[in-house]
C-alpha cells in the first residue's frame, strides 16, 4: 500500500489548533464577547458589564438596563441575589436615589459556554486568516474558512441574543427589597437580529419590559399623578408639587410605575394641563396665600390650555390643583353687586339671570340687568368645560361668602351605580357637601 503525503494545510485542523491556543487565554473571549455586547447597545441608557454599585449611574431620569458580566451568570442565586441588592441598593458609598430606574440584565448560564465557543473559533479562524501566507491557503481553502466564518458568526450572534433572558428589578416588601424577575417565558420575542444579522439584545429587553412583562410604561395618565402624590388630600391638603418632585418620585419610590424616560412625565403634564387635571406654572415655587390660592400671576398659570411637551421645564416647573390657581380681581363693570343699589335689597328686583346664547345675536354671559343682589346662572357642561367653568364660579363664591349649586345630568343608558357611588356621592359627603 502506497501513501500520499499532501503538504496542503488542512483547514479544520489549523482552526482547531489556532482555537485551543486561543483557549489558554480565555481573557481575550471576553474582551471580544464585551467589544459585540457594547457595540450592539451604542446610543442606548445601558452600561456594560459593570458589576459595582458604584459604577452603575444613579439619578438619570431614564430606565437603566445594565448588563451583568458573564460571572454572574455562573455564581450561585445567594451570592447573585446579594449582589443585586447591593447595586440597588446603594450607589458606591451613599444609598441609591433612583433605584425604581434601574434592571439588571442576568445572563443565562446555559447561554455563557455556547457563546464563547462560538467566540473562540471566530478568533482562531481570525488568526488563520491573518497567517494565509504563511501557511500557503490556496483560493478553495480561504473561501472554506469565510464559510465557517458565517457559520460561527452566525452561532455567535444567536447565543449573543438569547444570552440575556430575563431582568432583575428592585421591589419593596415588609422583609425590604427583594428582587422581581422579569423573565421571557413560553411566549418567544418578537425582536431577533438587524439588517446587518447582528443580535438587537437591547431592543430585546425592552421588548420583554415594556411589551411582555409590561414593567416598564411608555405613558402615564395625569390622574396617575395626582393620586400617586395623593394632590387634593390631606389636612391641610396638598394642592401643588414641583415638576422635579414628580420626576424624583417615579424614579425614586419602588412601587410607582417606572417609566422609560422623563419625556413621558412631560407629555403626561402637558395632557393634564389640556384637560384640567391641574395647572402650569413656571419659576420659582410660589407660596400659597391663607385662602388657599398660589400668589403668581395669574397670566402664567396654564390651566384647560394647548401645551407642548417643549413648554413644560422638569426642573423649573410647579403643578397646582385647579382649586389653587389665583382668582383674577374683579373689573370695574363686571357682576359684583353694590348693596346699596337701587333695587338691591332682599324682596326687591328679582335676581340677575345668565343663560346660555341660543342665538347668533346673543352673547355669551352677558348682563340682562344693572348691579342685583342675586345672580342665577344656567348652563349645560361637559368634563373639560366644567373645569373651566371652576374659577367663575370661585369667584363667585369669593364675592358672595358662598354659592348655592344645583346639579342636573342625564345619562340615555343610565348611571353604573358603583360610579355613581364611589365616584360622586362618596366624595360630596365626605366634604359634607350632601348628606
Amino acid at each position: 500500500m502506497g501513501y500520499c503525503f499532501k503538504k496542503d494545510p488542512n483547514v479544520t485542523l489549523l482552526i482547531e489548533q489556532e482555537s485551543n491556543a486561543v483557549a489558554r487565554d480565555e481573557s481575550q473571549v471576553e474582551q471580544h464577547i464585551r467589544e459585540m455586547l457594547e457595540a450592539r447597545i451604542t446610543g442606548r441608557n445601558a452600561v456594560v458589564w459593570r458589576a459595582k454599585s458604584g459604577d452603575i449611574p444613579d439619578k438619570d431620569p431614564s430606565f437603566l438596563v445594565a448588563y451583568m458580566p458573564l460571572d454572574f451568570g455562573n455564581d450561585a442565586r445567594t451570592g447573585r441575589e446579594i449582589a443585586a441588592k447591593e447595586i440597588f441598593e446603594n450607589y458606591g458609598g451613599g444609598p441609591r436615589k433612583y433605584r425604581n430606574g434601574l434592571g439588571l440584565a442576568v445572563p443565562a448560564a446555559e447561554q455563557i459556554e455556547i457563546l464563547r465557543r462560538s467566540v473562540r473559533y471566530l478568533l482562531a479562524i481570525e488568526h488563520v486568516t491573518a497567517k494565509s501566507k504563511m501557511h500557503n491557503l490556496t483560493d478553495e481553502q480561504k473561501s472554506q474558512l469565510r464559510e465557517r466564518q458565517r457559520t460561527e458568526s452566525a452561532g455567535a450572534e444567536s447565543a449573543l441574543l438569547k444570552l440575556y433572558a430575563e431582568v432583575w428589578l428592585p421591589k419593596v416588601t415588609t422583609d425590604g427589597i427583594v428582587i422581581d424577575v422579569a423573565a421571557v417565558g413560553g411566549r418567544p420575542l418578537q425582536t431577533t437580529l438587524d439588517e446587518k444579522k447582528q443580535a438587537r439584545v437591547h431592543d430585546r429587553i425592552m421588548e420583554l419590559l415594556v411589551d411582555l412583562q409590561r414593567r416598564v410604561f411608555t405613558t402615564v395618565n395625569p390622574s396617575k399623578i395626582i393620586e400617586l402624590f395623593k394632590l387634593g388630600e390631606g389636612n391641610p391638603s396638598a394642592v401643588g408639587i414641583k415638576t422635579s418632585d414628580v420626576v424624583d418620585g417615579f424614579y425614586s419610590f419602588l412601587g410607582f410605575p417606572r417609566l422609560v424616560s422623563s419625556a413621558v412625565v412631560k407629555k403626561a403634564i402637558a395632557k393634564g394641563v389640556q384637560d384640567g387635571f391641574f395647572a402650569y406654572y413656571s419659576g420659582s415655587a410660589p407660596a400659597c396665600g391663607t385662602d388657599g390660592k398660589y400668589q403668581v400671576p395669574l397670566g402664567r398659570v396654564r390651566l384647560n390650555a394647548g401645551v407642548t411637551e417643549e413648554e413644560i421645564d422638569l426642573e423649573s416647573g410647579f403643578l397646582m390643583m385647579p382649586q389653587a390657581v389665583p382668582v383674577a380681581a374683579p373689573e370695574a363693570g363686571s357682576a359684583s353687586v353694590d348693596p346699596n343699589a337701587p333695587g338691591g335689597a332682599p324682596g326687591g328686583e328679582p335676581p340677575l339671570v345668565l343663560t346660555p346664547p341660543s342665538g347668533p345675536n346673543d352673547v355669551p354671559g352677558t348682563l340682562s340687568s344693572g348691579a342685583q343682589r342675586s345672580v342665577e346662572i344656567n348652563f349645560s357642561a361637559d368634563r373639560s368645560q366644567l373645569f373651566s367653568a371652576w374659577n367663575a364660579i370661585a369667584n363667585l363664591a369669593d364675592l358672595a361668602g358662598k354659592v348655592n349649586v344645583t346639579v342636573r345630568a342625564d345619562s340615555a343608558e343610565g348611571f353604573d351605580k358603583s360610579k355613581l357611588q364611589n365616584g360622586v356621592l362618596e366624595p360630596l359627603r365626605e366634604s359634607d357637601l350632601i348628606k
